[in-house]
């Protein structure tokens, strides 16, 4: 049960644009930036359900809320993403996560990370500062009671902390991107670079808590774990309208399957018409 609920939260945060861009390559070339798909206030309610064979149970939430703030004299979203596993799963393995990425609000280029986790006797707090002037990422991680340790590694072309790179993947153009097409995203986890392959699948229709939509759907590979099934990949689908809303993520693992639904929102920047 433990390794379960660990998993779900890990796949939120992996779960967890309509600015013209066709590549993952293109962060360099944001533009428009009135044109995104999401507003300061903007709030997403998504449910994470464990199933297997008869068992099909919800056992934690997250909650993805954007704001802005000045932040080093330039203005930033701030995208803050809390998790927690319902009362009666705290007892197998109690999670209460909090992330927070502060991303550029012109060009999506993330500047801040900062991560506080708490998943039953085990703690980690890290951060990361991206700065792109000098093509330098630094920050400093502490596991449990470990002293803090402090590093700096170089940037290199497009980089994500895995929250930024939701909302840039929301700006997506997927009109403009052929069916089939695959991308490498390098995300930065801590002092670790790890480039993962992203592939647009097309559309389809999604059944979720709050009703059935049109989709994108979107296949992400993950890092490789003994807790996932033989292929480590996550089927993720987003709204088929402006907004691009995280409606929906699957992953099998060796027993049952994991998958995060979405709830409600509100302050939504477009009129969700992707509802069926």
């Amino acid at each position: 049960m433990k390794k379960i609920l660990l998993l779900i939260y890990l796949l939120t945060i992996d779960v967890i644009l309509l600015a013209q861009i066709t590549s993952f390559s293109d962060c360099e070339n944001v533009k428009n930036s009135a044109n995104f798909a999401f507003q300061n206030g903007e709030t997403i309610t998504l449910v994470a359900n464990y199933k297997w064979g008869l068992v099909n149970t919800s056992v934690g939430e997250a909650v993805l809320k954007l704001s802005k703030e000045d932040y080093n004299n330039q203005i930033h979203f701030v995208a803050s993403v809390s998790i927690k596993t319902y009362g009666f799963f705290d007892a197998f393995f109690k999670v209460r996560d909090y992330f927070v990425s502060k991303f550029n609000a012109d060009n999506m280029k993330p500047s801040y990370f900062s991560q506080n986790t708490h998943e039953g006797k085990y703690t980690k707090k890290s951060t990361m500062y991206f700065d792109w002037e000098n093509n330098n990422l630094s920050g400093k991680k502490q596991r449990k009671k470990s002293p803090e340790r402090e590093y700096s590694i170089a940037l290199n072309g497009c980089m994500f902390d895995f929250i930024s790179f939701i909302y840039f993947l929301r700006n997506m153009d997927f009109n403009s991107i052929k069916t089939g097409s695959d991308f490498l995203v390098t995300f930065a986890l801590d002092d670790i670079l790890k480039t993962l392959n992203v592939r647009y699948v097309g559309t389809t229709t999604i059944k979720t808590r709050a009703g059935k939509f049109n989709a994108i759907e979107i296949v992400v590979q993950l890092l490789e774990n003994d807790t996932f099934a033989s292929e480590p990949e996550m089927s993720l689908y987003l709204s088929n309208d402006k907004n691009h809303i995280p409606l929906y993520a699957e992953m099998p693992l060796r027993i049952g399957k994991v998958y995060i639904s979405f709830d409600n929102s509100t302050n939504m920047k477009y009129p969700v018409t992707s509802k069926l």
